[in-house]
């Protein structure tokens, strides 16, 4: 799983990972409630720009990554290393950048 994260050993050496026990409330699933994975991308001047310009979708997302965009996987990531969701489900909900 790790894998399909695009982590190394050396990225989670000093994370800890959670998986929900489960029980009747929760159907055995391990989670109870929703939660969401967020893309933000903040607009500045230079991404308008680009964008009446027609730039390609691979140019926006180039120079919104460099000003502070939060692609949907690391938003997953963040969720799974604060303990609000699993490796699993990050997987499953998200693709990989690379």
């Amino acid at each position: 799983m790790l894998a399909q994260l695009d982590l190394t050993p050396d990225d989670v050496i000093d994370k800890r990972f959670y998986r929900g026990r489960g029980c009747a409330a929760c159907n055995n699933t391990g989670f109870k409630g929703r939660t969401g994975l967020f893309e933000y991308m903040p607009i500045n001047d230079q991404l308008c720009d680009l964008i009446n310009q027609g730039a390609s979708t691979q140019q926006i997302r180039d120079v919104a990554l460099q000003t502070g965009m939060v692609p949907l996987r690391e938003s997953g990531l963040e969720k799974i290393f604060s303990g609000v969701t699993t490796v699993e489900e990050v997987v499953r909900e998200t693709v990989s950048e690379g």
